[in-house]
């Protein structure tokens, strides 16, 4: 009778043990699944698309057309137009990130003008502070540097603002790792050379902490604008 009793723990114990290793097995499975979808598509229409679309493919410079191959394998192409937000996996920071097309300026000097060159079509813009009276993004752009040996190229990030009243984001700033310019505080003056405030905001903003986190003038106007 213990003997009895004795295997058929020992049954159970075999099965038990089974059954673990199956669902270890089938998680990393899930695991795998999931990370390889890096996107999730939200459409003008209400659908929702999801599936993996490639590094840089749709955040770039001038780019607002994109392909994403969805979880079913097969691939689909959207413009910017269709498209009310894409939320994408970083996996460098292990983070999802919100992007969604916006009508923005082109390039950086001309950004104190009342009408600045604009892209022909949204961009995908990247909400990093979202205030009551202005609100700031980013928005990568490729660089060059050209030098006696050829060329360095360079994925820099290019920082825009959008006040409530506008309908499109100008950029203030472009973060590429290189050497910052004299003057700076003078060229973002004029950059925000509509909202008075940001003369005593620069005031009591080091160039140092500015360089290190770009949204905190947008994020210390937005106070002063309250």
């Amino acid at each position: 009778m213990k003997k009895d009793v004795y295997l058929q723990n020992k049954v159970e114990l075999k099965c038990t043990s089974m059954k673990k290793w199956i669902l270890m097995l089938l998680a990393l499975v899930l695991c795998g699944v999931t990370q390889a979808q890096n996107a999730e598509v939200t459409l003008n229409n209400g659908t929702f698309v999801k599936g993996d679309i490639g590094k840089f493919s749709f955040n770039v410079d001038n780019y607002h057309e994109f392909r994403i191959k969805k979880t079913d394998g097969e691939k689909a192409d959207f413009a910017s137009t269709d498209v009310k937000e894409i939320k994408y996996y970083n996996k460098k920071v292990g983070e999802w990130e919100n992007w969604i097309p916006m009508v923005a300026q082109m390039g950086l000097s001309m950004s104190y003008k009342e009408n600045p060159k604009l892209y022909k079509n949204p961009v995908f813009l990247q909400p990093v502070y979202e205030g009551k009276n202005i609100s700031a993004y980013i928005h990568y752009i490729s660089t060059a540097t050209h030098v006696k040996s050829g060329s360095i190229y360079r994925m820099a990030i290019m920082f825009y603002y959008k006040a409530k009243n506008e309908d499109f984001a100008r950029t203030y700033y472009l973060k590429d790792n290189s050497i910052a310019g004299i003057g700076q505080k003078t060229m973002l003056k004029r950059y925000f050379k509509n909202f008075p405030q940001i003369k005593e905001v620069l005031k009591d903003l080091s160039m140092k902490e500015f360089r290190k986190d770009p949204a905190i003038l947008v994020k210390k106007l937005d106070e002063a604008l309250k």
